[in-house]
Protein backbone atom coordinates (compact mmCIF):
# COMPACT_ATOMS: atom_id res chain seq x y z
CA UNK A 1 0.00 0.00 0.00
CA UNK A 2 2.81 2.40 0.88
CA UNK A 3 4.52 1.64 -2.44
CA UNK A 4 1.33 2.54 -4.35
CA UNK A 5 0.97 5.70 -2.27
CA UNK A 6 4.60 6.62 -2.90
CA UNK A 7 4.19 6.01 -6.63
CA UNK A 8 1.05 8.16 -6.66
CA UNK A 9 2.90 10.91 -4.82
CA UNK A 10 5.77 10.73 -7.33
CA UNK A 11 3.27 10.91 -10.19
CA UNK A 12 1.74 13.96 -8.57
CA UNK A 13 5.15 15.64 -8.33
CA UNK A 14 5.81 14.95 -12.02
CA UNK A 15 2.33 16.19 -12.98
CA UNK A 16 2.68 19.28 -10.85
CA UNK A 17 6.07 20.05 -12.38
CA UNK A 18 4.71 19.54 -15.90
CA UNK A 19 3.66 23.14 -16.66
CA UNK A 20 7.00 24.50 -15.45
CA UNK A 21 8.90 21.94 -17.48
CA UNK A 22 6.93 22.74 -20.62
CA UNK A 23 8.21 26.31 -20.51
CA UNK A 24 11.81 25.13 -20.75
CA UNK A 25 11.25 22.81 -23.71
CA UNK A 26 12.31 23.64 -27.24
CA UNK A 27 9.56 25.34 -29.30
CA UNK A 28 9.01 22.23 -31.48
CA UNK A 29 8.52 20.03 -28.41
CA UNK A 30 6.15 22.57 -26.92
CA UNK A 31 4.12 22.59 -30.18
CA UNK A 32 3.89 18.78 -30.09
CA UNK A 33 2.70 18.92 -26.51
CA UNK A 34 0.15 21.62 -27.36
CA UNK A 35 -1.19 19.52 -30.24
CA UNK A 36 -2.42 16.85 -27.82
CA UNK A 37 -4.36 18.64 -25.06
CA UNK A 38 -5.41 16.61 -22.06
CA UNK A 39 -9.07 15.72 -21.84
CA UNK A 40 -10.91 17.98 -19.40
CA UNK A 41 -12.00 16.49 -16.10
CA UNK A 42 -15.54 15.24 -16.28
CA UNK A 43 -17.84 16.80 -13.69
CA UNK A 44 -19.60 13.41 -13.46
CA UNK A 45 -16.53 11.44 -12.37
CA UNK A 46 -14.57 11.74 -9.12
CA UNK A 47 -10.96 12.84 -9.20
CA UNK A 48 -8.36 10.13 -9.70
CA UNK A 49 -5.90 9.23 -6.94
CA UNK A 50 -3.26 11.79 -7.97
CA UNK A 51 -5.86 14.56 -8.25
CA UNK A 52 -7.27 13.62 -4.85
CA UNK A 53 -3.83 13.83 -3.24
CA UNK A 54 -3.23 17.18 -4.93
CA UNK A 55 -6.62 18.57 -3.85
CA UNK A 56 -6.12 17.46 -0.24
CA UNK A 57 -2.54 18.80 -0.07
CA UNK A 58 -3.23 22.11 -1.80
CA UNK A 59 -6.34 22.81 0.27
CA UNK A 60 -4.56 21.93 3.50
CA UNK A 61 -1.53 24.02 2.48
CA UNK A 62 -3.81 27.00 1.90
CA UNK A 63 -5.37 26.39 5.32
CA UNK A 64 -1.92 26.11 6.91
CA UNK A 65 -0.90 29.46 5.44
CA UNK A 66 -4.17 31.05 6.56
CA UNK A 67 -3.77 29.72 10.10
CA UNK A 68 -0.13 30.83 10.21
CA UNK A 69 -0.78 34.36 8.92
CA UNK A 70 -4.29 34.93 10.22
CA UNK A 71 -5.30 35.91 6.67
CA UNK A 72 -8.06 33.63 5.35
CA UNK A 73 -8.71 35.61 2.16
CA UNK A 74 -6.83 33.28 -0.20
CA UNK A 75 -8.46 30.18 1.30
CA UNK A 76 -11.86 31.80 0.75
CA UNK A 77 -10.95 32.85 -2.78
CA UNK A 78 -10.04 29.25 -3.68
CA UNK A 79 -13.62 28.24 -2.95
CA UNK A 80 -16.62 27.77 -5.17
CA UNK A 81 -18.99 30.71 -5.68
CA UNK A 82 -21.35 29.22 -3.08
CA UNK A 83 -18.48 28.76 -0.57
CA UNK A 84 -17.43 32.40 -1.05
CA UNK A 85 -21.03 33.58 -0.65
CA UNK A 86 -21.44 31.62 2.59
CA UNK A 87 -18.04 32.46 4.16
CA UNK A 88 -16.19 35.69 4.69
CA UNK A 89 -12.49 35.59 5.53
CA UNK A 90 -13.53 36.55 9.07
CA UNK A 91 -15.97 33.61 9.26
CA UNK A 92 -13.18 31.23 8.28
CA UNK A 93 -10.83 32.78 10.85
CA UNK A 94 -13.42 32.09 13.55
CA UNK A 95 -14.09 28.56 12.25
CA UNK A 96 -10.39 27.68 12.43
CA UNK A 97 -9.55 29.67 15.57
CA UNK A 98 -9.04 26.47 17.57
CA UNK A 99 -6.36 25.30 15.13
CA UNK A 100 -4.64 28.64 15.44
CA UNK A 101 -4.85 28.75 19.24
CA UNK A 102 -3.49 25.23 19.67
CA UNK A 103 -0.53 26.12 17.49
CA UNK A 104 -1.13 23.03 15.35
CA UNK A 105 1.59 22.77 12.73
CA UNK A 106 0.04 21.81 9.41
CA UNK A 107 3.20 22.25 7.32
CA UNK A 108 3.76 18.49 7.05
CA UNK A 109 0.77 18.22 4.70
CA UNK A 110 3.04 19.47 1.91
CA UNK A 111 5.18 16.32 2.02
CA UNK A 112 3.13 13.60 3.70
CA UNK A 113 0.66 11.62 1.61
CA UNK A 114 -2.87 11.76 2.95
CA UNK A 115 -4.62 8.51 3.81
CA UNK A 116 -8.18 8.53 2.52
CA UNK A 117 -10.64 6.65 4.72
CA UNK A 118 -13.01 6.22 1.77
CA UNK A 119 -12.40 6.42 -1.97
CA UNK A 120 -13.21 9.83 -3.48
CA UNK A 121 -16.93 9.97 -4.23
CA UNK A 122 -19.57 12.26 -5.69
CA UNK A 123 -22.69 12.96 -3.68
CA UNK A 124 -26.12 13.49 -5.33
CA UNK A 125 -25.27 17.21 -5.76
CA UNK A 126 -22.10 16.19 -7.67
CA UNK A 127 -19.84 17.39 -4.83
CA UNK A 128 -16.52 15.53 -4.67
CA UNK A 129 -15.76 14.33 -1.13
CA UNK A 130 -12.34 13.52 0.32
CA UNK A 131 -12.26 12.19 3.87
CA UNK A 132 -9.14 11.03 5.63
CA UNK A 133 -6.08 12.07 7.57
CA UNK A 134 -2.47 13.09 7.32
CA UNK A 135 -0.54 10.65 9.57
CA UNK A 136 1.64 13.25 11.28
CA UNK A 137 3.22 13.08 14.75
CA UNK A 138 2.47 13.96 17.52
CA UNK A 139 -0.95 15.03 16.17
CA UNK A 140 -2.65 13.53 13.14
CA UNK A 141 -4.57 15.93 10.93
CA UNK A 142 -8.08 14.73 10.11
CA UNK A 143 -9.99 16.29 7.21
CA UNK A 144 -13.36 16.21 5.50
CA UNK A 145 -13.19 18.19 2.28
CA UNK A 146 -15.81 18.76 -0.42
CA UNK A 147 -15.28 20.27 -3.84
CA UNK A 148 -17.60 21.62 -6.51
CA UNK A 149 -16.74 21.41 -10.18
CA UNK A 150 -16.64 24.97 -11.54
CA UNK A 151 -15.54 25.29 -15.18
CA UNK A 152 -13.87 21.86 -15.00
CA UNK A 153 -11.88 22.77 -11.88
CA UNK A 154 -12.53 21.42 -8.42
CA UNK A 155 -13.19 24.35 -6.06
CA UNK A 156 -13.56 24.07 -2.26
CA UNK A 157 -17.21 23.82 -1.23
CA UNK A 158 -16.67 22.81 2.41
CA UNK A 159 -13.72 22.18 4.69
CA UNK A 160 -13.54 20.62 8.13
CA UNK A 161 -10.18 19.95 9.81
CA UNK A 162 -9.32 18.72 13.28
CA UNK A 163 -6.24 17.39 14.99
CA UNK A 164 -6.04 14.47 17.38
CA UNK A 165 -3.22 12.65 19.15
CA UNK A 166 -1.66 10.26 16.67
CA UNK A 167 -1.40 6.61 17.57
CA UNK A 168 2.07 5.59 18.65
CA UNK A 169 4.06 3.95 15.88
CA UNK A 170 4.91 0.35 16.68
CA UNK A 171 8.33 0.56 15.05
CA UNK A 172 9.28 3.95 16.49
CA UNK A 173 11.90 2.43 18.78
CA UNK A 174 13.61 0.35 16.07
CA UNK A 175 16.15 3.09 15.46
CA UNK A 176 17.20 3.00 19.13
CA UNK A 177 18.07 -0.70 18.90
CA UNK A 178 20.43 -0.03 16.02
CA UNK A 179 22.43 2.60 17.91
CA UNK A 180 25.77 1.42 19.23
CA UNK A 181 26.03 1.13 22.99
CA UNK A 182 28.75 2.94 24.90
Amino acid sequence: MRIVTTLLAATLVVCAAGPGLAQTQAPAAAKKKAAAPAAPASPDWPANAAQSIYLARSTMTALQQAVETGNFTVLRDLGSPRFRAENTAGDLAIKFQALRLTGADLTAVAVITPQLSTPPFLDPQKQLHLVGLFPTQPLEIDFDLSFENVDNRWKISSIAVTTAPAPKRQNSDIGDKDKPTK
